[in-house]
Formats: C-alpha cells, sequence, structure tokens
C-alpha cells in the first residue's frame, strides 16, 4: 500500500474550512458552558429547592446520557415541531452537555471554600449576593481551573460528533475530500495529527493558567 497525501493538499482549503467551523463551535460551546454552568451551581446552591432541584435534575440527566442521544433528540426529535439549523443544535447540544459537567465542578469547588469566608464578609457588611460574586465564586473559578480545561479538551475532540447531523466542523469536510479522493488513511492520518496539535496547545494554555493561578488556591 502507497500512501499518497496530494489530495490532502488539493482539498486543504476544504479541510481549513471545516477547522475554522469546530474552533468557532468550541469556542462559543466553552464560553456558553463555563458561564451557564457557573450560573447553574450557583443558583442551585444559593436557592431553594424549588428552583434547585430542576437544576439538578438537568445536571444528572445531560451526565447520564450519551453526547450522540442528545444531539439526536434536539435535531430529529426537536425537528419534528421545530426546524432548528444543525450548527444551531450541534453548538445547544454541545453547550448543555457541558454545562451539566461543568456545573457539578463549579457545585464541587463552591462548597469546598470555607464557610468561615461566607460568614466573615458577612459580618463586614457585604450582602449576600455580593459576598457570593467576589469571595465565593472567584475563588470555587480558580479551584476549578484543572477540571474545568479537561472538560474544555474533551469539548473540542466532541465537536466531531457533530458532524452525524451534518454540521460541517473538520471532520466532516475530511468526510467530503475521502468520498472524492477515495483515500481515507490519508485524511484520517491528518485529522488525527491536527487534533493532536491542538490538543498540545490546550495542555499549554491550561498547565500555564494553572500555574499562573496556583497561588491564589
Amino acid at each position: 500500500m502507497e500512501f499518497d497525501f496530494s489530495p490532502v493538499i488539493t482539498y486543504a482549503p476544504t479541510l481549513l474550512k471545516g477547522m475554522g467551523v469546530t474552533f468557532l463551535i468550541a469556542l462559543v460551546v466553552a464560553i456558553f458552558s463555563i458561564v451557564g454552568g457557573l450560573l447553574v451551581a450557583v443558583i442551585s446552591i444559593f436557592t431553594n429547592k424549588v428552583v434547585s432541584w430542576p437544576l439538578r435534575f438537568f445536571i444528572w440527566l445531560f451526565m447520564t446520557t450519551p453526547l450522540l442521544l442528545q444531539l439526536y433528540f434536539l435535531y430529529f426529535g426537536l425537528g419534528e415541531w421545530i426546524l432548528i439549523p444543525a450548527l444551531m443544535v450541534g453548538v445547544l447540544g454541545l453547550g448543555f452537555h457541558y454545562m451539566a459537567y461543568n456545573a457539578d465542578i463549579f457545585i464541587a469547588t463552591i462548597r469546598s471554600v470555607s464557610s468561615g469566608q461566607y460568614e466573615a464578609s458577612r459580618s463586614l457588611g457585604f450582602g449576600h449576593l455580593r459576598t457570593i460574586y467576589y469571595i465565593i465564586v472567584p475563588q470555587a473559578f480558580i479551584r476549578s481551573v484543572p477540571q474545568i480545561g479537561n472538560n474544555l479538551i474533551l469539548m473540542v475532540k466532541d465537536t466531531s460528533v457533530l458532524s452525524a447531523i451534518g454540521v460541517a466542523e473538520l471532520v466532516y469536510a475530511s468526510q467530503y475530500a475521502i468520498s472524492v479522493s477515495f483515500r481515507p488513511f490519508e485524511f484520517f492520518i491528518v485529522i488525527a495529527v491536527i487534533y493532536y496539535i491542538l490538543n498540545l496547545f490546550m495542555e499549554y494554555g491550561q498547565s500555564r493558567f494553572e500555574r499562573m493561578t496556583a497561588d491564589r488556591r
């Protein structure tokens, strides 16, 4: 068997376009899942059971069902009543999935902050919301950096699952090129190398950020 990477060069613009879609999805989902996960965690801890129980059910539901099933439900299931573009379904599905995981992490780190700090803040005249915003959440966020970083790395790789619903990300773009060139092995090698390099960059960025915040934990 002889390798021929010339089709990869020919379809490089297609792969670059798919890579751009992957980066865009990953960026939007990262922001959505972190901010949303933090809000879900804070609300579920500091509100009454009527509000917190539905949020905890949301976390349990998305953590105990496969991502692909969630995407199929949103795209094909809800698609019978509401026409939602595949890209939006991909962002929402991946976002809610990792929002649940991030919320679970934030709940643990918020609870790890000493209750004495909350009491000390209130005794200094800080209100309930200001104490949460200025005292509790910053410490919890810093403590969650390693786990959240790992989740983001997994999330970027999971963007490939969106090809199953027709989102034109990197894997979907390579599938199109393979269907025309009939050189699957070469394309899969290149795609694997791209994900590997991206993974290295994210791990490097995570380690740098962890070192920057290490003295604040």
